[in-house]
């Protein structure tokens, strides 16, 4: 069993490569956590526990983190395992779903990341990568989950990430001060003159937080901060603040992926 969340699409592509690979089902996060969705869970013998998510601030998503505390498990896994994709690197994610996953009763045998093209843009400093840079690490990924796969598969313990350097202050300094300020869906902004109305952004967003009042999406509370609307509108009418208007936008698609 794989538990993924995704916005933008890449650790969505990561957890399909990987179950296709170990012949695991996938389990979207999301879908559990959102009207209609089932936190009880059963491993059938010899079936893996996996997750699969992005980096945000260094560390795992605050809704995988919460699945975790409320998912409801039966049965005994063969492994536990975890791959977080990220930018550049991860800090400290690690011990973060380590403990979030000991609460529950559950050891990671194994981590692992994965380099993908940066989808963060909503602060100064931070934006898509460059052309050059996205085609490299879509080029290098196929391989690189090849050997994630082949990991998990032989059951080896180990931790196969990039930290990356102030890890302890990435993770345990700037990370705590985004979670409290940088998570509001309040500053989301639409261009009433670009926008369409083609509800684009309620079809992608995971966490079934926007709605559309007479044509004009709103948010309602429940934002993951995965940015899917964002990037994916095709009008570029969605920014946050005034901190995306001039920045790439970027979301996955598999023809990329050579």
């Amino acid at each position: 069993m794989i538990i993924w969340f995704s916005g933008t699409g890449n650790s969505e592509w990561v957890a399909e490569q990987l179950a296709s690979a170990l012949g695991e089902r996938m389990v979207s996060v999301a879908e559990a956590l959102t009207a209609g969705g089932d936190m009880h869970l059963t491993l059938h013998d010899g079936e893996r526990l996996g997750f699969v998510f992005p980096t945000y601030s260094w560390g795992p998503p605050p809704v995988v983190t919460e699945f975790v505390e409320k998912m409801q498990i039966t049965g005994t896994p063969s492994s536990c395992f975890m791959v977080t994709t990220c930018g550049d690197d991860i800090g400290l994610s690690v011990p973060i779903m380590e403990k979030a996953l000991s609460r529950r009763g559950f050891t990671l045998l194994s981590a692992h990341s994965v380099q993908m093209p940066n989808n963060y843009i909503n602060m100064k400093g931070f934006d898509v990568d460059s052309d050059a840079v996205r085609t490299a690490k879509l080029k290098a990924a196929p391989a690189r989950v090849a050997q994630v796969a082949q990991d998990i598969a032989a059951r080896k313990a180990v931790v196969d990430v990039v930290t990356g350097r102030f890890a302890w202050v990435k993770s345990k300094v700037i990370r705590p001060w985004f979670l409290k300020n940088a998570m509001s869906d309040k500053k989301f902004v639409v261009d009433t003159d670009a926008c369409t109305h083609c509800g684009a952004c309620v079809k992608n967003c995971p966490m079934h937080n926007i709605t559309l009042t007479d044509g004009t999406p709103h948010w309602n509370g429940r934002c993951a901060m995965c940015l899917s609307c964002l990037h994916r509108c095709p009008a570029r009418a969605i920014q946050y603040a005034k901190a995306t208007t001039t920045k790439g936008r970027y979301f996955f698609k598999k023809l990329e992926v050579r």
